[in-house]
């Protein structure tokens, strides 16, 4: 991995190079495509550019909006970037004509002959007529509970029967129940159980709209971690029920096992919902846009901008093209069979949809095949290619990196699907074989997992999971598939706050093996840290997990009550295989079982008379593990506020054990060195006395990610104050006061050898407000003030 690692960042180099000593063409809203592309007689267009463009030129593009598309076959060596970061925008919508006519209710048509499926009011996204209505400003939108409606039953696997009224191809309506056991409830989206829950906050039932939603869209979470869209046949206003299309659905993993009798949700889409301002629709059959603005407003006074085309970048068979610096708004990417080709420092908002408004409903595909007209911003097939310190935000549609090496570092990539519009088999950010997921921030996402390594090898490390998997079930913030454990390495990252599991190694059908006949798996889980998820799950076999911390799991109120926060499969648990037999767990902080249901009675026997043993023996070797429950809140200085090291003289301290080459499960583990301080491992994901605390997540231009949290409460005396530097840092200066306008400086760390500061003395029950500002050389501004955060003590 660090092989690749040096591949795609000495390419880079090569690159540069190559290009400092080809020409540079100038590209300026100002400019003419008749000039020659000078800095003084600068193209009008980047296409002109690109015409005149040779191997080793650079295209520079002045600030401004560039309202097209970048389309190059078997191109190379070309870098497209800004002359200044911050100031382009390549935004391919075309804006509608003012030709807008008042309807009833407040709702404006337009005729327009071309298809359009996204619309936005200046930069502002219009939202698809919804019910129940949700929006990003008022939060609702991630909140299934919230956003969408129940369903009265589903389907039973276990009797093989439906339950209730709902049937395939039949929705009855309901709301959200509270659960039969004490817990966290899916679909609540705190991912912590509340007593206080009262399960009022839900949207009114669908009988009480009085709206008749036939011929709308039905978007339907009622099959396991599998959404569907299709059209509602029949329905009635005021009634309770509807009946829609299951045409889509019948493929092999819509058996009716998949489908739900509990989490199941749905909303619709459509015309008959378009009741709200700031929503509108296409009918593709009158060719005619709707659109209820704001309240007086008339939208021939406004700027409105419509999508017609999928990707703003479109690269088939190119090597060493780079995107620097860029800005992008409502068009994707779509590198096809590219080589050491990608993006830096560029920002994707709105990137992908899908074209319900169009009648297409089938399912994303990383590989955008040409017969579905749903398209998501993809690499497939090629190497060495990358995404660097880069954003994708909005994006309606999954990410894939699915080309061999891929770099992937320093992203963010935040609110991914709010419709979803994929299988299980997807993520809200995918990636292939020998992949680096290195650094990454992934923040809110419906898909029901957050990261999926879809290719084997990869390497998926300090990166930062947490509010995903809000509109499926089941799943984890991060995932790795059946066939995809060997050689892959996940480490050093925090998963929290969740909807599903924490961390999974997957696996998918019963009694499946690999052609030598043995379990799926050779994969390496350590140093992470999980909490406010469900349980993690290890499937598979000759995994080596090795000092994670999980705690707080959401299927328990009182963790020292927590009867299991990671479940090391075994003893035909699941998919009938032995799973785990020679992997090894050591050093763990989690109340470790082979399974995370019927916990206090031994297995249910198989139908040939296999009795697995009781929950508590886990399979392969297991040894210097702390398994007490809630052992993370005695042992750990300060989980509550993310401080994970172990408290002073803590049990946990030189209490585990090295992993030697000879104790590696796999011949292919993909095996990091412990890190250790004193004359042992520690136990759990942090070592004692070490002189950095490691931060997940993408380093931005400013400090971030403050330890203590900010609003942290009931912090200890003794805190350390911790932080994750600036992006090209290495110099940062860190203030401290008991007023925002008192702060005094406390100390300046001039290196990243630590990211540490104990202040000299804190007060008890006493507010603290402190920053880190940044010396960043690079920057336009070199010092970086930082954002102002707080945290209160507790008691003596």
């Amino acid at each position: 991995m660090k092989n690749l690692a040096l591949a795609v960042t000495i390419s880079l180099l090569l690159c540069n190079a190559l290009c400092a000593k080809g020409n540079t063409l100038y590209v300026s809203n100002h400019g003419s495509d008749t000039s020659v592309g000078s800095k003084g007689s600068p193209f009008l267009t980047i296409g002109a550019a690109l015409k005149r463009v040779n191997k080793g030129d650079v295209i520079e593009l002045a600030p401004g909006t560039y309202r097209e598309v970048i389309e190059l076959r078997n191109k190379y060596g070309i870098t497209i970037r800004a002359a200044e970061s911050g100031t382009v925008k390549i935004d391919p919508t075309k804006r509608l004509p003012k030709k807008w006519e008042l309807g009833e209710n407040g709702i404006w048509s337009l005729s327009y002959e071309e298809d359009i499926w996204q619309l936005f009011c200046d930069t502002d996204l219009v939202y698809l007529a919804r019910w129940p209505d949700a929006t990003f400003e008022d939060g609702k939108i991630w909140r299934m509970m919230e956003s969408c409606r129940s369903t009265d039953g589903g389907y039973n696997k276990y009797k093989e029967e439906w339950e209730g009224l709902t049937r395939l191809g039949l929705i009855y309506d309901d709301q959200f129940h509270v659960p039969a056991r004490p817990g966290f409830t899916e679909g609540d989206s705190r991912y912590v159980f509340d007593p206080d829950i009262t399960f009022t906050n839900q949207p009114p039932s669908l009988a009480s709209t009085g709206i008749d939603f036939s011929g709308a869209l039905a978007v339907l979470n009622v099959a396991h971690w599998l959404t569907y869209t299709q059209p509602i046949v029949s329905h009635a206003a005021g009634s309770d029920h509807f009946t829609y299309s299951t045409e889509l659905i019948g493929h092999k993993n819509s058996e009716l096992k998949h489908f739900k009798k509990r989490y199941a949700s749905y909303h619709i889409l459509g015309l008959p919902a378009l009741d709200k301002s700031n929503e509108w629709w296409y009918d593709p059959t009158e060719n005619k846009v709707y659109y209820k603005p704001e309240l007086g407003a008339n939208p021939n006074e406004l700027n409105l901008y419509a999508r017609s085309v999928d990707f703003a970048v479109e690269l088939t068979g190119c090597s060493s093209i780079n995107f620097e610096n860029i800005d992008f708004f409502a068009g994707g990417f779509w590198l096809n069979y590219c080589t050491e080709s990608g993006f830096d420092t560029c920002r994707f908002d709105y990137p992908s949809t899908h074209k319900f408004v169009l009648g297409a409903f089938e399912w994303f595909a990383n590989h955008n095949p040409r017969s579905n007209p749903n398209k998501m911003s993809s690499y497939i097939g090629g190497k060495g290619n990358y995404f660097i310190n880069s954003v994708i935000h909005r994006s309606n549609a999954p990410i894939a990196f699915d080309s061999d090496g891929v770099l992937i570092e320093n992203s963010l990539f935040s609110d991914i699907e709010w419709q979803v519009n994929s299988n299980g088999g997807s993520g809200s950010v995918m990636f292939g074989k020998n992949a680096i997921f290195r650094r990454n921030t992934v923040l809110r996402g419906g898909n029901c997992e957050g990261i999926r390594a879809i290719g084997s090898g990869s390497v998926i490390e300090l990166n930062r999971v947490t509010d995903s998997g809000n509109l499926q079930h089941d799943g984890s913030a991060i995932n790795v598939g059946t066939t995809k454990h060997a050689g892959t390495r996940v480490a050093y990252n925090w998963s929290h706050d969740t909807n599903g599991q924490g961390i999974r190694f997957d696996y998918h059908g019963e009694l499946v093996f690999r052609a030598d006949g043995k379990v799926y798996g050779d994969g390496v889980c350590m140093n992470n840290v999980s909490w406010n998820t469900m349980t993690n799950q290890i499937k598979g076999d000759r995994h080596l997990v090795l000092n994670n911390t999980v705690m707080n799991s959401s299927s328990y109120p009182v963790p020292e009550e927590e009867k299991v926060t990671l479940a090391v499969q075994g003893f035909r648990a699941m998919h009938d295989i032995m799973g785990n037999m020679h992997s090894l767990t050591r050093n763990n902080i989690a109340t470790i079982k082979n399974r995370s249901w019927n916990l206090d009675a031994p297995g249910r026997i198989k139908s040939d008379g296999y009795e697995p043993p009781l929950a508590t023996v886990i399979p392969g070797e297991s040894d210097s593990n702390m398994l007490t429950p809630g052992a993370s809140w005695i042992h750990l200085r300060d989980p509550k506020n993310y401080d994970f090291r172990p408290k002073e003289n803590s049990p946990l301290i030189d209490s585990g054990a090295y992993v030697k080459k000879e104790d590696l499960p796999s011949a292919v583990s993909n095996y990091k060195e412990q890190n250790i301080v004193g004359y042992a491992p520690d136990m759990g994901a942090y070592e004692y006395g070490a002189p950095r605390y490691w931060i997940p997540g993408r380093k931005t231009t400013t400090a971030s990610s403050p330890v203590p949290k900010d609003g942290g409460n009931e912090v200890p005396l003794n805190a350390d104050l911790m932080f994750l530097e600036a992006y090209n840092s290495m110099h940062h200066r860190i203030l401290l006061g008991e007023s925002p306008d008192s702060l005094v400086e406390i100390a300046q760390i001039k290196n990243l050898e630590t990211n540490i500061v104990t202040p000299k003395e804190l007060k008890p029950e006493t507010t603290y407000y402190w920053r880190v500002d940044a010396h960043v050389p690079a920057a336009k501004q070199s010092i970086q003030t930082g954002d102002l955060w707080k945290f209160s003590t507790g008691s003596e």
